[in-house]
């Protein structure tokens, strides 16, 4: 499940954010909103099914600025990103939204995953196994 745009820009006019935003399909700032980096949360699913969220995490801008600098080079391997969950995420809805979190990067050819959260339930998230029928029920 992708998500193409963070919650808080979605808020946006369409012609407002394209003049507001700077970036791509993995990151972005938007000027008054945010910056903002793309992230995987992987959750697990009972019947050994899993499902992968492309959702986007709130960073601080210098953050992003060391991301952007990183991306293509061999340093991104060891890319560390702390910040917030910008999206809600279904069956969790908003109780996700705000979420902080702290992403990694496991593979150079992805985008970050996130792996902890001092948040009580986007922990479980990460770390428990959830019904695969009540996950992919909510699916849009």
């Amino acid at each position: 499940m992708r998500f193409r745009l963070p919650d808080p820009v979605l808020k946006l006019d369409p012609a407002d954010f394209e003049a507001r935003r700077w970036g791509n399909d993995v990151m972005m700032a938007v000027e008054g909103v945010g910056a903002f980096v793309r992230c995987l949360l992987p959750v697990n699913l009972s019947h050994g099914f899993s499902i992968t969220f492309a959702l986007w995490l709130a960073v601080h801008p210098s953050d992003l600025q060391i991301a952007y600098e990183v991306w293509t080079a061999p340093e991104y391997i060891d890319l560390e990103l702390s910040g917030f969950v910008a999206n809600s995420v279904e069956p969790w809805g908003t109780a996700l939204l705000t979420a902080p979190a702290r992403a990694v990067v496991k593979d150079p050819d992805h985008v970050p995953y996130i792996v902890d959260s001092s948040h009580e339930l986007l922990g479980r998230v990460i770390a428990d196994e959830w019904p695969h029928r009540k996950v992919l029920d909510a699916m849009p």
